[in-house]
């Protein structure tokens, strides 16, 4: 392959590296932060929001597991990542997520009472 070649692969790549790292960043966060409003709006059943926030998870924890693994992301501070940060990421995240969900369930439970 010629560099041509390579440089529209090191694009190709960076661009994916970006779309994962904006995923787990910022649009992961943004769907679960809706979907915390719509089940308190929604009421105290189950939803697809429901459905949709724990798939949403998931696709997270996938998101930067990539991000670490392949496209060899950074931490907040610049340095490289490690399978330690990919580890305490999921943990918070899933910590988070599971207090948000209760809550909102919660929440929407004491709201109607």
């Amino acid at each position: 392959m010629n560099d041509a070649g390579h440089a529209n692969q090191r694009g190709k790549s960076s661009v994916a590296a970006l779309v994962v790292r904006l995923f787990w960043m910022f649009l992961g966060n943004m769907v679960l932060g809706v979907s915390v409003l719509l089940i308190v709006k929604g009421g105290v059943s189950l939803s697809l929001i429901d459905v949709l926030y724990w798939l949403i998870v998931p696709l997270q924890v996938g998101a930067r597991y990539l991000d670490v693994a392949w496209f060899k992301g950074n931490t907040a501070y610049g340095e490289p990542a490690s399978m330690d940060h990919w580890r305490r990421y999921t943990f918070g995240l899933l910590l988070f997520a599971v207090c948000a969900w209760l809550a909102a369930h919660g929440g929407t439970y004491w709201l109607a009472r």
